[in-house]
């Protein structure tokens, strides 16, 4: 087995760890941000996308419990891959993120939360009962 890489082989680390998923992984490789060896797949990463590996650090005192490992550059046609695309225009400038993808802010009327909660703003208004006052 060759050491080497190239673009849409299977990256090395997911044939050194073959299954990702949650719980221990019995061959963890050491985290690049906290240096322990405790570094595994993430139960989100997929095997068929061999320029993107999405990985998790088990150590609880590591700021960088999730991350992902991304190609964007391979020799080959990396740079068609969207989230490599919308990397190089935020990079460039040319996306506003925020302005592409604003905060939703809503709030609702009293009228508007009593046709969503069915019937809990009624009970909070509705007058006491005689039996209640007692």
């Amino acid at each position: 087995m060759s050491n080497e890489w190239e673009a849409g082989a299977t990256p090395w680390l997911r044939r050194h760890q073959p299954d990702a998923g949650y719980g221990s992984e019995p061959n963890p490789i050491q985290c690049a941000f906290c240096g322990e060896r405790t570094l595994k797949r993430s139960a989100t990463d997929h095997d068929e996308d061999t320029g993107r590996l999405e990985l998790y650090c088990d150590n609880g005192r590591c700021d960088a419990r999730e991350v992902v490992l991304l190609v964007k550059r391979d020799g080959a046609h990396s740079g068609l891959r969207a989230d490599v695309r919308a990397l190089r225009l935020i990079d460039e400038g040319t996306l506003d993120v925020h302005a592409a993808y604003p905060p939703e802010m809503r709030s609702y009327s009293l009228s508007e939360m009593a046709k969503v909660s069915e019937g809990i703003v009624e009970r909070r208004m509705r007058r006491p009962s005689a039996s209640s006052e007692e």
